[in-house]
């Protein structure tokens, strides 16, 4: 017998055997990564910022599915619309 199945009977033996690590499946990795990265408050906040920034000509209208409008437009359109 080698030395490491020598080692081996004589921790069964003891009760002291090794447990093997368990890995987590990819399933397991990309659940736990949506937990925490689900919100997406980087991409929600810039879209945000963006719409508060808006000072184009549109008076209220959809661009690439971000509402835009510009207020001064809508305040002087008021009547109109």
């Amino acid at each position: 017998m080698s030395k490491k199945n020598i080692k081996k009977l004589l921790q069964q033996l003891s009760g002291k055997k090794k447990k093997k690590k368990t890995e987590k499946t990819a399933r397991v990795s990309a659940l736990e990564g949506r937990k925490y990265f689900s919100k997406g408050s980087g991409e929600n906040s810039m879209v945000k910022q963006a719409q508060r920034d808006y000072n184009g000509s549109y008076i209220s209208g959809d661009l690439g599915g971000v509402e835009v409008g510009n207020p001064s437009y809508k305040k002087y359109y008021k009547g109109l619309i």
